[in-house]
């Protein structure tokens, strides 16, 4: 396997790198021979950080994340999730159920319960967190014994006092957090143990509990803004399991939450994306999502529906979890998953969302995690690597024009001001693709491609073709679809 820190970068851009990457060391000079030294948390504990510099790698644009599990820490991949030019980090930060266990008066939060170790390392690594807040204590709970379930109504108060204290404790350095999702898929059904999914969702009622979830909003959402107006709220990652409301009511939790008025309660949807392997190297789909791959471009399509015929069109989508299973880590299977994560973030950014999250930096679920759990990366992490050394504050353009019938693909405007396009076979079938002149051609890897040819073949994994010339100061011209 490839090293994951191999350079991704042909003779000139390794040139420029080289550059830069001197230029950066000059300027740290008074500190760059200082001994490394143990930082303190807010805990009183001693973190020894990674010495990452992030003028070292790509800056990335604010749509690439990963998810990461259990502590941000060395051991849970924090190194690898800034080398490869993640911005997000989503952690499940705060259970409701353990900070207040039981109402007192006064109230008497349980705040060593919280890994601030790990809110500290997230924010000190450069990392933006998407802090999940989840789990009703039992006082609480709607439907006794479902910890992931809905809050009983007349707990919403305390909700609320309870959302404004915890704003307020870590909406400041060193911790810094913005963005706020309540909740984990509340559109499942109410399950009764304490379940990863928010199980907010009511088999007997039509739109499936989305509009006792804006009830909880109302509650929320102006006491969140109340303790910082900067803070960003989340409807927790919607699952969307199925969009066939005739014959289930789950995708109708989010119509839910706008009949009843939610709308002005939250600022971003959350939803997440899974994929199977099928068939040929590179084929994947999601079986309930008919025609889809990824189901990134169908599910935000969705959801804009939805948000449109309520008036809400307006509000930023955020991508919170996306991943492709692999049962078996076949060579197969992994070489799928590594296109499910190049066209998860090419798609993420085209589409303009707010965040991309891969699930997870670090996991053995399903053969999920970018990473194994013994820290060995497996392909799709390359994958992703490459799409953020390439895609770093890139713009999109448009879909990619003037290729042969059968490629699709986005073209963007790099931070260097140079044309960036990135294609692939819409069905799989291998496609001779002529090379724009003066312009390099590499695969899903970073690895480049026909360095003395005038053409590419294409198939299922995304090429990146990159102009050499630079468009600073001229006026851009492309085909028109």
């Amino acid at each position: 396997m490839k090293s994951v820190h191999k350079p991704i970068i042909d003779n000139h851009r390794r040139f420029l790198f080289l550059f830069g990457f001197i230029s950066v060391i000059l300027l740290l000079v008074p500190v760059a021979f200082q001994p490394a030294s143990a930082q303190s948390s807010p805990n009183g504990n001693f973190l020894y950080l990674p010495l990452l510099s992030r003028d070292s790698i790509a800056t990335p644009y604010p749509v690439f994340g990963v998810h990461i599990e259990g502590a941000i820490n060395n051991g849970s991949g924090l190194p690898e999730a800034v080398q490869g030019g993640g911005y997000w980090v989503r952690f499940e930060a705060f259970d409701w159920d353990r900070i207040e266990p039981v109402p007192s008066t006064p109230t008497a939060y349980q705040w060593e319960t919280v890994d601030e170790a790990s809110l500290f390392n997230a924010s000190q690594n450069g990392l933006n967190l998407i802090a999940v807040v989840k789990y009703t204590p039992g006082w609480a709970q709607k439907y006794p014994g479902s910890t992931c379930g809905p809050i009983k109504s007349e707990a919403f108060g305390r909700w609320a006092d309870f959302l404004s204290s915890l704003v307020n404790r870590y909406k400041n350095p060193p911790y810094n957090i913005k963005f706020w999702e309540l909740g984990n898929e509340p559109d499942t059904p109410v399950w009764y143990s304490k379940s990863v999914f928010g199980c907010w969702g009511e088999v007997n009622d039509p739109y499936f509990g989305g509009g006792f979830y804006a009830q909880m909003l109302k509650a929320a959402y102006p006491a969140i803004k109340a303790a910082d107006p900067q803070a960003q709220v989340l409807v927790g990652g919607l699952l969307l399991d199925n969009p066939d409301v005739a014959t289930n009511n789950t995708a109708l939790f989010l119509e839910g939450i706008l009949r009843e008025g939610g709308g002005p309660f939250f600022d971003a949807v959350s939803f997440h994306c899974y994929s199977y392997p099928w068939g040929a190297v590179g084929r994947m789909s999601n079986p309930n999502w008919p025609g889809s791959v990824t189901t990134i471009p169908e599910k935000t399509l969705f959801i804009k529906d939805v948000l449109n015929r309520y008036g809400q069109g307006h509000k930023t989508l955020m991508n919170t979890e996306a991943a492709m299973y692999c049962d078996i880590e076949s060579p197969e299977c992994l070489k799928t998953q590594a296109v499910f994560a190049a066209r998860a973030l090419v798609e993420g950014l085209a589409l303009r969302l707010q965040s991309v999250v891969y699930y997870a930096m670090k996991n053995n679920f399903r053969g999920l995690g970018l990473l194994r759990d013994d820290g060995t990366p497996r392909p799709s992490y390359l994958a992703y690597q490459t799409a953020s050394s390439f895609l770093a504050k890139a713009r999109h353009l448009r879909p990619a024009a003037g290729y042969p019938a059968g490629i699709a693909g986005h073209s963007f405007l790099t931070s260097q001001n140079t044309p960036l396009d990135v294609i692939w076979s819409a069905d799989g079938t291998g496609i001779t693709v002529p090379l724009p002149p003066e312009s390099s051609a590499f695969d899903f890897n970073g690895n480049p491609l026909a360095a003395d040819e005038e053409s590419v073949t294409v198939d299922y994994g995304p090429v990146y073709i990159q102009r050499s010339e630079s468009y600073v100061g001229r006026k851009m011209r492309f085909p028109e679809n």
